[in-house]
């Protein structure tokens, strides 16, 4: 059986349309979710950076007084609870072991009774992702503050965060505040370096 060339064109142009579809189909099917881990892996990279951030700023006000800022860049939610950080983030895919905190810093929450001056950090820093569903996760990402012991002297040290509960998402605030020095007597000098948290 011939066709004519009207026939040949027609027909030339169905099989280029069911190749390009069949293209697209597979190109969709593997690259949407590649693209959405990327997306993913990204969004985790910045919140863990911005935590990151927001702890040198801490440290930084705490050591120096004064006062600063940063803006939450990701789509999550901040919260403080009157002493520890906490940064909620949603995403279908995670980077990290699920159901078990992980540390992200030196020191691990076995130290959350305290670490030594010079040696431990004066923050535990921590993320805990948890699978919610077939494609959801939450990620927690949180920031303790511990006491430091000077085994040189009596003193020893902390940062404390103050202020009421608070929280705020993506583009909000958050203000952090000297408050000066406390000290505390007993056995042992506890010297803490209060800042205050608001989120606006």
């Amino acid at each position: 059986m011939r066709f004519s060339k009207g026939q040949q064109e027609a027909l030339s142009a169905v099989l280029i349309s069911g190749i390009l579809i069949g293209v697209v189909g597979s190109v969709y099917f593997w690259g949407v979710p590649l693209i959405q881990k990327n997306k993913d892996i990204s969004l985790l990279e910045t919140s863990e950076s911005f935590m990151r951030q927001l702890d040198e700023k801490i440290r930084s006000v705490a050591n120096n007084g004064g006062r600063d800022q940063i803006v939450i860049p990701v789509p999550g939610i901040l919260s403080f609870d009157g002493a520890e950080v906490k940064l909620t983030i949603e995403t279908q895919g995670t980077i990290y072991a699920t159901d078990a905190e992980i540390p992200l810093g030196r020191n691990t929450l076995e130290q959350s009774g305290g670490g030594t001056w010079g040696i431990d950090d004066p923050v535990i820093f921590n993320v805990k992702s948890v699978k919610m569903g077939e494609n959801n996760y939450r990620n927690e990402y949180t920031l303790i503050y511990i006491e430091l012991r000077n085994e040189d002297s009596l003193r020893d040290f902390k940062i404390g965060l103050t202020g009421p509960s608070t929280s705020g998402g993506q583009d909000n605030t958050i203000i952090m505040e000297s408050q000066g020095d406390t000290t505390a007597e007993s056995a042992r000098t506890l010297i803490t370096s209060n800042v205050k948290i608001s989120v606006i």
